[in-house]
């Protein structure tokens, strides 16, 4: 289980994953949605969007990246006391500049006077969103403009110079700890709040009105952003990124400079990024291989907070229990399962051992096989809710095991990196339908699927009655593989961008349309349900 460094909570009162907790970002790269603990509709959005804006901050600041390039060499085992060590200092002298940030820009996606509402009764985070909004000064200024003030000083903040000597001395003589918060990112914003900067920008914003005439600064709506058209869009954000923020930036980075804190200076935030992977290599050249740090402004139709980090915990993983493949040929009805007009069938399911201990708390003497190929069923106790496992012979194939249920249909499920396994793909090859749950990146396998040349379509359905939050369900079927049903659940946020990612990406190479959910509806319907109804996290970083 991912770690997590930036806890959102409501009001402090969580410390862990399992209570309270709303989300919470690991400060490397994944972030997690608690989504029994969020309300539909603005707050699931809300919450989504300020954990991805805590992974697009630290990905994108030199503080942030100094940070989770040291915790995850520790985590590969590389100084792994020292940096995890520097990891958690980082994160200690960060934590409200991070927040300030995640919350003000989180804001934008219900509007400021809504996102207040939500974070009623939430001292903490309504302390957060005010300081972020203060940030700009005191005018009554567009949303757009004071939202992009706020990301620079917050930026600046996460950009002492101090680093850059860090970083030429390399992972390997980097201190167990930074030496006092004095320059780090919590500091720096404190100092800048103390020296009046943010009464500064409103003779900046005058100056860029006047020189700029033709991009209305001083006009638009102090509540929330209006975004123009697909066709107006790039240029809008070429402009608040190369001139807007740039200047913005460059504005509170002079000052902390007047102040004896230095700030790594817009320019060189691109030689910074190179100089930082190239300390990662001296020290573990396959990680600095496997990275991709973004120093320039992303395609439009890239995800920048990127959705396909976001796992969503739908519970805490259900004690299982394993019975022996003779006991459960014994006892076949006994993994009966009934879908909404009272038929039975059975779900069947073949599972990688990694896959099935992290959705699963398996009982103590009872560890999974490699793989897992079992019947599954829910079963209620006096203690509470888990699932029973009831193993299949030895190379079991769907075929194989529906002809022992005879007249009682078996309902196949495996998972995207389960079938990275060799033998699980032969086992399931030309059974159908399988469905696949997608639990590696997606957005990866749709262009290798396409650059292969296969057809595939795509089709898009929000999951009614979907406990708990809403989530949409991705479908994919490939003409390479008949037989498998791809399946992705997320968030609406986060299944919208990727679906509108794709669609923009690959055009008429997708073909796009909920045909082939709807024509099948009924099983689509039962896996979604078992899925939904016993996996503990949804996520697509199986891999990792």
């Amino acid at each position: 289980m991912h770690r997590v460094a930036y806890r959102c909570d409501r009001d402090g009162l969580a410390d862990t994953l399992r209570e309270g907790l709303l989300g919470g970002y690991d400060g490397m790269g994944t972030w997690t949605l608690v989504l029994r603990n969020i309300g539909n509709g603005d707050e699931q959005l809300m919450v989504g969007t300020h954990e991805g804006l805590h992974h697009e901050f630290q990905a994108s600041s030199p503080f942030g990246l100094v940070a989770a390039m040291g915790a995850l060499l520790a985590r590969r085992g590389y100084r792994a006391s020292t940096l995890d060590e520097l990891f958690e200092s980082m994160v200690e002298y960060s934590t409200a500049t991070h927040e300030t940030f995640a919350t003000t820009l989180s804001a934008s996606v219900t509007g400021v006077e809504r996102a207040r509402k939500l974070l009623s009764g939430n001292v903490a985070y309504t302390a957060h969103l005010t300081r972020g909004h203060a940030l700009a000064g005191p005018s009554v200024l567009p949303w757009r403009v004071r939202e992009t003030a706020a990301a620079a000083t917050l930026r600046v903040c996460m950009a002492p110079a101090e680093l850059l000597e860090l970083v030429d001395n390399g992972f390997g003589r980097m201190p167990h700890r930074l030496p006092s918060r004095t320059g780090c990112p919590d500091d720096r914003l404190a100092a800048f709040e103390r020296a009046g900067g943010p009464g500064g920008f409103a003779d900046l914003f005058r100056d860029l009105a006047a020189e700029f005439p033709e991009r209305g600064i001083g006009e638009g709506d102090p509540d929330w952003r209006h975004l123009p058209d697909d066709d107006e869009l790039d240029d809008l954000r070429e402009f608040e990124e190369d001139v807007l923020l740039r200047r913005c930036y460059d504005y509170a980075a002079g000052v902390l400079d007047d102040l004896g804190l230095a700030t790594v200076p817009w320019t060189e935030q691109k030689p910074w990024t190179e100089a930082l992977k190239g300390a990662v290599a001296e020290v573990d050249a396959e990680l600095a291989q496997r990275l991709s740090i973004v120093a320039e402004r992303r395609p439009i139709s890239d995800d920048g907070l990127e959705f396909d980090r976001q796992n969503i915990r739908l519970r805490a993983p259900w004690p299982a229990g394993i019975v022996s493949a003779e006991a459960t040929l014994a006892s076949l009805p006994s993994f009966y399962s009934w879908d909404v007009d009272g038929d039975p069938h059975v779900c069947g399911v073949w599972l990688s051992r990694k896959i099935a201990t992290r959705q699963f708390a398996f009982l103590e003497g009872m560890p999974p096989p490699e793989p897992l190929t079992a019947l599954m069923v829910p079963v209620r106790t006096p203690e509470g809710e888990g699932t029973i496992f009831g193993l299949l012979p030895d190379g079991c194939t769907p075929q194989h095991a529906q002809g022992l249920l005879e007249a009682v249909p078996l309902l196949a499920i495996t998972t995207h990196f389960t079938l990275t396994d060799d033998r699980v793909a032969a086992l399931l090859h030309g059974a159908e339908p399988v469905f696949v749950l997608m639990d590696l990146p997606v957005a990866w396998h749709v262009a290798d699927w396409i650059r292969q040349g296969a057809g595939v379509a795509m089709g898009l359905l929000p999951l009614e009655g979907a406990e708990d939050g809403a989530l949409w369900l991705l479908a994919f079927a490939v003409d390479r593989a008949p037989n498998c049903r791809f399946l992705h659940i997320g968030t609406r946020e986060a299944v919208a961008l990727l679906f509108e990612q794709l669609r923009r990406r690959h055009g008429d190479l997708l073909t796009i349309g909920d045909d082939m959910i709807r024509q099948d509806w009924g099983a689509w319907n039962v896996a979604v349900n078992h899925v939904l109804g016993a996996w503990s996290v949804l996520g697509q970083d199986a891999a990792e």
